[in-house]
């Protein structure tokens, strides 16, 4: 039960770092909003890297 869990925040943790990307593909460079999509790309990079080690200390 704890794998679906870790497996299912993985998969959404990867949906939003792929929508992030896009959204920061399409602001203007001279947007503030830029820079936060920036961070929050980070954040969610982070998070898929605690989740990549957690599944792969399961294993």
């Amino acid at each position: 039960m704890e794998e679906l869990r870790v497996e299912v925040l993985r998969r959404l943790a990867e949906r939003a770092l792929k929508d992030l990307e896009e959204a920061y593909k399409r602001i203007p460079d001279m947007d503030n909003g830029k820079t936060y999509l920036w961070r929050g790309k980070e954040r969610v990079r982070l998070m898929l890297n605690i989740l990549k080690e957690v599944q792969d200390d399961a294993i």
